[in-house]
């Protein structure tokens, strides 16, 4: 049984733990209230963006690049970018997942898939589920 002392000892470093994780969350929170005002004020800017390459597109049905070709789909590529490190299990479970699924749609298909990782995690986790990596970053941020 642990005496007085040492429960004390416990006590304290829980506390310090969580107030730890408390600045780490209002951190993190204070980040993405910010990404997400940046990307509120994109929107109008992407909407009008695609409205001109839908009318670029729509323009002049003659001519017809090479990009624009339809074809047969043979080969996708994924980039899946994930964390570098901890306290974001949620958010890689989820993108784990969701590529997962996608790669079965086209591998049932018959198509060839490759990825190009972002984060230490979304490596590591590839590297031991499968998949043709053709390229992985880490440490950036």
């Amino acid at each position: 049984m642990a005496s007085g002392k040492e429960i004390r000892t416990q006590i304290s470093s829980i506390k310090s733990t969580q107030k730890i994780t408390s600045a780490m969350e209002m951190v993190a929170a204070s980040k993405m209230r910010k990404a997400q005002e940046r990307m509120s004020r994109g929107k109008a800017y992407a909407n009008k963006i695609k409205a001109v390459i839908g009318h670029v597109a729509n323009a002049n049905s003659e001519y017809q690049h090479i990009f624009m070709e339809q074809r047969e789909v043979k080969r996708v590529g994924f980039i899946v970018v994930s964390t570098d490190r901890g306290l974001c299990g949620g958010l890689n479970i989820n993108l784990f997942k969701r590529a997962i699924v996608a790669m079965k749609e086209f591998d049932d298909k018959g198509v060839e898939v490759d990825l190009s990782l972002v984060g230490a995690k979304g490596a590591g986790f590839f590297n031991s589920y499968g998949g043709n990596v053709v390229a992985a970053v880490r440490d950036l941020g």
